[in-house]
């Protein structure tokens, strides 16, 4: 009974030892084969060219920057024009001498002037331009106020050119800021201002002094 269990304790022995040999082995082989050639596998990319990175995020935000766009306010007519102001914006904070040059007179009434009237000194007549970029989204001819013509512009603005005696565009054209929109002339409701331009600003519909504008850019305008 004892050689019994001492054949017994080195049969165990052996057992474990051929298979704690044969695990070694095992993992052996096992790690070989994931290395070879063709097991491998390409990395994961958890961040590839086209997803929201870093560098991308920060390219997608120059580029609607760069989608932004404005433009500064300017006069409607050519710097190498000289002309005067016949008719201011009228307001309460304004000096006496400002406010008689906006009060327009209509047959026994006076009128608040609502913009900016130009002539040349000479009375002749000049080009009028676009003091935007926009789109032109009215055009009419009327016997108190001559010919006149609306632009839309993006942040809410709009441009109107009144007592124009020739007009070069139609509804729904594309303008660039400084294309000639027409010609100046003059109108019944201000016949005293001669040949000139009445030219007003409105934003987001409330009319704005052209004055206070000018050389801002647009989207720092607000009513």
């Amino acid at each position: 009974m004892k050689i019994f269990n001492n054949i017994s304790k080195e049969k165990a022995q052996r057992i474990l030892f051929i298979t704690v040999l044969i695990l070694v082995f095992g993992v052996f082989f096992i790690s070989l084969s994931l290395l070879a050639p063709g097991d491998e596998k390409d990395p994961i990319d958890n961040n590839p060219p086209g997803q929201n990175d870093e560098d991308d995020d920060d390219d997608d935000k120059d580029n609607d920057e760069d989608e932004i766009t404005y433009e500064f306010v300017k006069a409607p007519y050519s710097s190498d024009v000289d002309v005067i102001v016949v008719r201011k914006f009228w307001a309460l904070e304004k000096s006496t001498e400002d406010q008689e040059m906006s009060l327009i007179n209509f047959g026994s009434q006076y009128h608040m002037s609502r913009g900016m009237s130009y002539a040349r000194e000479d009375d002749e007549e000049f080009s009028v331009i676009a003091s935007l970029s926009g789109t032109v989204v009215d055009v009419q001819d009327s016997h108190l106020y001559g010919k006149t013509v609306t632009i839309e512009h993006t942040y809410g603005i709009k441009t109107e050119y009144h007592s124009l005696g020739t007009v070069e565009v139609e509804v729904g054209d594309e303008v660039v800021q400084g294309d000639v929109i027409g010609k100046s002339g003059q109108c019944e409701y201000d016949a005293s201002a001669g040949n000139h331009v009445h030219f007003k600003i409105s934003v987001n519909g409330k009319y704005v002094d052209p004055e206070q504008l000018y050389e801002k850019a647009t989207n720092t305008i607000t009513n």
